[in-house]
């Protein structure tokens, strides 16, 4: 049984396991273009490291130790 986690909630783990160095962003429509259609990115020291939907949001955070398995982000 999975259990749902709002995007705020792990984009806060995510940043405080980073100590606020790497964060996850939610891009706008004009950034969106030139990320391929992608809605999120990560970023570090202001330089996008990589781009994705909420999939890559979750591979992320399980990356960096911050989401479970059982768990499942929702937007």
């Amino acid at each position: 049984m999975s259990t749902t986690v709002t995007f705020k909630a792990v984009q806060r783990r995510f940043e405080r396991s980073h100590n606020y160095r790497s964060k996850i962003c939610t891009l706008s429509p004009r950034e969106r273009q030139g990320m391929h259609g992608s809605h999120f990115a990560l970023v570090k020291d202001n330089t996008v490291l990589d781009a994705g939907d909420l999939s890559a949001v979750e591979r992320w955070c399980r990356a960096a130790g911050v989401l479970h398995q059982h768990e499942t982000v929702v937007g």
